[in-house]
């Protein structure tokens, strides 16, 4: 029985459906030598960092990281064993073995270069990706895994300082078909949602988040990781906007607090563990807003992408509405080989079975909620414009004809009926509201927005149908220059745009024309 050379290939370069996936890779194996080396005292927190340095004309990418580097006794063997990690599952971000050469299906050369502290010597190893495509893509040569690594592997070993300690990976000729991976601002884009960065110092709830979690005795990993000397941070804001990009962007909504949940199994351990934002939930949250959606993440990176956690959601689409994240806290819930979930096991059907109920009722509750409140307060707000329209109309000569005073005069006892329902709805969500805490402070925020849009008009003077028009000004009278026979041909005139154009353009190209009359 053989491990063919297709096996390569396979974890490679047909692993991962996103190539920026290869930095995450690189970024948590940096991670657990940093805690490795915070622990063994070799450096202090403060003093640890992950470099990323993208290079576009030399198409060149390196990782670094100041933390424990590989002794050379250990050197050859941790390289070259392929799927063969000695890593703690339990305690470490990467365990596998195989992502560190993720990288070698997007470049020529992927070279591994270390030193350990107290150690003469830097030890270095290439992998040729040229001649890996060669063999797999050449039908007669099958050589078993073993002794295609042997073939496109060179170990070598060159004087270092002492004091030293470092690893570092460097793709050289990344692949034009890969020219993504050297686009800096989409990295930092991709890193800055996946990484175990910092909260960004303008999401002014990353203390109360942090506050939380320390209380809880949760833990919420963070590093230093910066490319191209950019510090990486997550991109969280309280700002919602809309719009198709940062140029035409415009705020909508914000986030007014956060919320926290934590789950646990039927043994009372704690499984997961959550934030998410409250804000008045107007919509759907577009994508210009780089940190939407619930996200999942295991040791502080990132589990799949931002539509993961949309399956938990009654409606999918519910995931959207919402910032936030999920924190899987269970050492069972293992992140699978392409870490866009979790191994199935029976941590993983708890974690979901102790996060069903909230995400399928009470988060879809919370957002359909707002949506109620919001109908009910934009339905009075409606009834008070169409009331200010009217009486403007009436006082100012405002009308066509009795016709279109009549069909107002409709409008607006239709109009009522649903101020009534409207009213009622008001009432019954702010009871809701008393009841719940979370409910509350969404009553309270879609409330001051329409208040100021809420003022009193003057008493409608609605017309009888048994009144005459003797007396009564309509638009056309104004103009006193013209006929009553001209008048009345005007106001013909105004009804057919009336029919033809829709509201507000009729009203634009009548006003228009009567002002020009009028001169």
């Amino acid at each position: 029985m053989a491990v063919g050379k297709n096996f390569l290939e396979n974890i490679t370069v047909a692993m991962y459906e996103n190539s920026f996936t290869i930095y995450r890779e690189f970024i948590q194996n940096a991670a657990d030598s940093i805690d490795k080396a915070i622990a063994r005292g070799i450096i202090e927190k403060d003093e640890a960092y992950i470099d990323i340095h993208i290079e576009y004309n030399k198409r060149k990418i390196s990782v670094f990281d100041n933390a424990c580097g590989i002794p050379m006794r250990k050197f050859k063997k941790k390289m070259m064993d392929v799927a063969d990690s000695d890593k703690d599952r339990d305690k470490e971000k990467g365990f596998r073995g195989i992502g560190r050469l993720a990288g070698l299906g997007y470049c020529d050369k992927l070279i591994f270069h270390t030193s350990a502290r107290g150690e003469e010597k830097e030890s270095i190893i290439t992998w040729n990706g040229i001649k890996l495509r060669e063999i797999v893509n050449d039908s007669s040569q099958h050589p078993s895994s073993e002794q295609l690594i042997d073939e496109i592997t060179n170990v070598e070993y060159v004087v270092a300082d002492k004091e030293d300690h470092f690893f570092e990976v460097i793709m050289e000729d990344v692949s034009f078909e890969s020219d993504d991976l050297l686009d800096e601002q989409q990295v930092i884009k991709y890193l800055s949602a996946v990484a175990p960065v910092p909260y960004a110092n303008y999401f002014i709830f990353s203390s109360k988040i942090k506050e939380f979690a320390k209380e809880n005795s949760f833990r919420i990993d963070e590093y230093n990781v910066s490319v191209n000397g950019n510090q990486l941070f997550k991109p969280y804001r309280t700002i919602l906007y809309e719009g198709h990009s940062n140029d035409d962007k415009k705020e909508y909504d914000q986030i007014y607090d956060v919320e926290f949940k934590i789950f646990k199994d039927p043994m009372e351990k704690v499984i997961a563990w959550m934030w998410f934002g409250i804000a008045k939930f107007e919509k759907v949250i577009p994508t210009v807003n780089e940190m939407r959606c619930i996200r999942l993440r295991k040791e502080n990176i990132q589990i799949g992408d931002e539509n993961t956690m949309g399956k938990f959601f009654k409606q999918e689409r519910g995931n959207s509405y919402y910032i936030g994240e999920v924190f899987a806290v269970d050492n069972n819930l293992i992140p699978n080989a392409r870490r866009d979930y979790f191994n199935p096991n029976p941590s993983a059907k708890k974690f979901e079975e102790s996060l069903h109920n909230f995400f399928y009722l009470e988060l879809y509750n919370l957002y359909y909620y707002a949506s109620k409140v919001r109908g009910a307060q934009k339905a009075v707000v409606n009834f008070k414009k169409k009331e200010r329209e009217y009486n403007s109309k009436l006082q100012n000569a405002g009308f066509i004809d009795t016709e279109e005073q009549k069909a107002a005069q409709k409008e607006i006892e239709t109009e009522k009926s649903k101020l009534e329902k409207a009213k009622r709805e008001i009432e019954n969500r702010k009871k809701d509201a008393n009841a719940n805490e979370m409910y509350n402070r969404v009553f309270t925020e879609i409330e001051k927005t329409y208040k100021t849009q809420k003022e009193e008009p003057h008493n409608v003077n609605i017309l009888q149908n048994d009144q005459s028009d003797k007396g009564k000004k309509y638009l056309t009278q104004s103009l006193s220059k013209y006929s009553k026979r001209e008048q009345k041909l005007i106001t013909r005139i105004y009804n057919i745009i009336k029919m033809m154009l829709p509201k507000d353009m009729a009203d634009m190209v009548i006003k228009k024309i009567q002002e020009e009359l009028s001169k």
